[in-house]
């Protein structure tokens, strides 16, 4: 009987495991760098398979984009034909899971620290490991941008002439490794003792202020010439001393999921195991990831030491 008075103390109920999931739904939006930089899209209801349009527009008659202006009198003139292909790229969600045990002993008197603390520290890994996911997908990228001298100003012009060039929507996020942004060689050196104001709209609230100030942010940083600038972790290595971020538009990369309500694609259960006296906390995350239009991404590979 004591023992059993015990796991209850634990916290099992219903209740506490709704505290662990709101602690790890809470962190992961925060950890999460990512998520708004692609495109989100929940599977159709009683399916796991989400699909992608993918439209590719070809103007067969005009130099133009297609676009006829009629003139005056003219207005029953035929407008020029223009061409739409539709592919799909097909993903199939996957659960991504991870685990945390509670001891009876270790939650006795504090099962809600405890239960808080096991699910911001799920919801952080879930979210760590998307990111690793779709960073991964940056080295997939046909084009790439980057000097031996680190990420400059210049390679994110280029990144933008690019993207510009193939019809990339925007708005256009750069991610990056911390090093690239903040190390040796990093690009905040060119900013360190540049100040502008807020009116040209180059740097998010950096009027009368140093620009070097504005890089000192974790996630997002600032925004540069219409670029969103995220920092993370997670963004791979590349050749030695170099790191692969991207500078690209949300249709570069697609992410398909299982919508558990509001977005949420986390699912958090609860086992209790007994004989071994603990209860076990597995968090879900049901995702996956693909590239889905390789020319409206960019990979930044530049050197960082």
């Amino acid at each position: 009987m004591a023992q059993s008075n015990v796991v209850s103390d634990v916290g099992v109920s219903a209740g506490g495991l709704g505290t662990a999931i709101a602690s790890a739904i809470v962190q992961f939006n925060k950890a999460n760098v990512t998520q708004n930089c692609i495109t989100m899209s929940a599977a159709p209801q009683g399916t796991s398979t989400v699909k992608f349009p993918v439209y590719t527009k070809h103007d067969v008659t005009h130099a133009d984009y297609g676009v006829k202006n009629m003139a005056s009198g003219a207005e029953e003139t035929d407008a020029n034909l223009t061409s739409i292909e539709t592919t799909a790229v097909s993903l199939e969600v996957l659960r991504n899971a991870i685990r945390a045990e509670i001891t009876d002993l270790a939650a006795h008197g504090n099962a809600d620290a405890l239960l808080v603390n096991a699910g911001r520290q799920l919801g952080n890994d879930i979210a760590k490991e998307f990111d690793v996911n779709v960073c991964a997908l940056f080295d997939g990228f046909a084009t790439s941008k980057g000097t031996d001298d680190g990420l400059r100003f210049l390679d994110l012009m280029d990144a933008v002439a690019s993207l510009e060039a193939n019809d990339a929507p925007r708005p256009y996020h750069g991610i990056f490794h911390p090093q690239q942004i903040y190390g040796s060689f990093g690009l905040s050196n060119e900013f360190g003792i540049t100040s502008v104001a807020s009116s040209n709209g180059a740097f998010n609230g950096a009027q009368g202020t140093s620009v070097g100030e504005q890089f000192m942010g974790a996630g997002f940083v600032t925004s540069i010439a219409g670029i969103n600038i995220y920092t993370s972790t997670s963004v791979p290595d590349g050749a030695t001393g170099r790191k692969k971020g991207a500078v690209m538009a949300e249709t570069a990369i697609g992410c398909g999921f299982i919508d558990f309500g509001g977005g949420n694609f986390m699912q958090m259960t609860q086992e209790r195991e007994e004989v071994q006296a603990k209860t076990v906390l597995v968090a879900n995350g049901y995702y996956a990831v693909a590239e889905l239009v390789d020319l409206h991404g960019e990979k930044m590979h530049t050197e960082i030491s």
